[in-house]
């Protein structure tokens, strides 16, 4: 068996993935035009249905984003022990999820709940200058409460996925339970050759829901540390692997309204939109896996650094952008033209937003998963 190694290529496609989360938040507040492939919405209508109708939309793929976090988050459940053997590190990580992902929560729904006392939201007021309400103006209208903040970050996320502080939380329920699904599945099953019977009723049962990425990350991870003889044949054509990583970056790249394609090389697909983003993630990692070129791309240390805030900045993003980004908007609007106050804004929300996640990381991330691995080691040992 090969031992674990430090994957950061891998930390890189996360970062991709973050880049496209935030770029699709931002779009949807300035230029929800090229979300949603609506005329009436377009601020400069040739660029925006150009960006939003073919595969450059890929730069505001935060739906794909989601999906390749997810398909990551299954195959490392995987990663130690199909490179050990050591079933034992199924369990504990379980263990350690909750308490990794917890503390940050709460302390960003903290932040969000005072944000909201002082008024600080202003998606509402700056939705209605950019034309984008439908799209991003309704988020945090509603009067705060610190205990449901609170229950949502300890218990409701985790439990039914429950988001009204922090849109982007829902992620969080199919994270939580679909790391656990995956490493049920091979605490059981994982030294015998029905773990791929469990993946296909695994992945037919769920075929519609959002765990199946998380089946297919650990797939990737099985196929590539216990490859067959016969895949390895195919895995090490380097033509195969590109073609492979390009074809799930097409897939990865459908609009995500699922509507609207007329006329666009997409219009002969079917709208299975986001079964084409959960299959397009776990082709990419598994080409990613297998070609050298783009491994040393995302392998870069400006990646590798971002990624280590890159939690917390999924955590952040969508409030600050709430919030400061928005109020700084406003601050603009009608002193500067709409392209250059977007575009200062963009940079300006991006700034805020990458150093509030390092202290984040720094002063709390780190903490809890001091603590995380602290309290799994005296649970172990019971």
């Amino acid at each position: 068996m090969k031992q674990p190694q430090k994957l950061d290529y891998i930390d890189g496609l996360k970062v991709l993935a973050c880049l496209m989360i935030f770029n699709f938040h931002f779009i949807n507040a300035f230029y929800c035009g090229i979300y949603s492939l609506n005329p009436a919405d377009f601020h400069v209508p040739g660029v925006e249905y150009l960006l939003g109708s073919t595969p450059l939309n890929l730069i505001m793929g935060g739906k794909f984003g989601v999906r390749i976090f997810m398909t990551i988050s299954g195959f490392f459940v995987g990663y130690r022990f199909f490179t050990t053997g050591d079933a034992s590190s199924l369990g504990g990580g379980v263990i350690k999820k909750y308490f990794r992902l917890v503390l940050p929560i709460v302390v960003v729904n903290i932040l969000i709940f005072a944000m909201m006392a002082l008024g600080l939201y202003k998606n509402d007021e700056a939705s209605i200058l950019t034309g984008c309400q439908v799209f991003f103006g309704n988020y945090n209208q509603f009067l705060p409460n610190l205990f449901a903040a609170l229950k949502e970050a300890f218990v409701g996320c985790f439990i039914t996925g429950e988001n009204h502080y922090n849109g982007p939380l829902w992620f969080i329920y199919y994270e939580f339970w679909g790391t656990i699904l995956v490493a049920a599945i091979l605490s059981l099953l994982g030294k015998t050759k029905a773990r791929y019977v469990a993946y296909v009723v695994g992945s037919i049962l769920l075929i519609r829901t959002d765990f199946l990425p998380f089946i297919l990350g650990a797939v990737v991870c099985d196929l590539t540390y216990a490859e067959p003889k016969w895949l390895s044949k195919l895995s090490g054509q380097k033509w195969l692997m590109t073609l492979l990583l390009i074809l799930g970056f097409f897939l990865g790249s459908f609009p995500p309204i699922g509507e609207r394609y007329e006329g666009t090389m997409y219009q002969f697909f079917p709208a299975k939109v986001l079964l084409f983003y959960i299959i397009g993630a776990s082709m990419v990692l598994y080409a990613l896996l297998h070609l050298e070129w783009p491994r040393k791309l995302l392998g870069n240390r400006v990646f590798v650094r971002f990624n280590k805030t890159s939690y917390g900045f999924y955590l952040l993003h969508f409030p600050i952008m709430c919030t400061f980004g928005c109020g700084l908007y406003l601050f603009l609007h009608g002193c500067v033209n709409y392209y250059l106050a977007t575009l200062l804004v963009y940079v300006a929300t991006f700034v805020v937003t990458t150093e509030l996640s390092d202290l984040l990381n720094r002063f709390v991330e780190k903490p809890g998963m001091k603590l995380a691995g602290i309290i799994s080691k005296k649970l172990s040992s019971e």
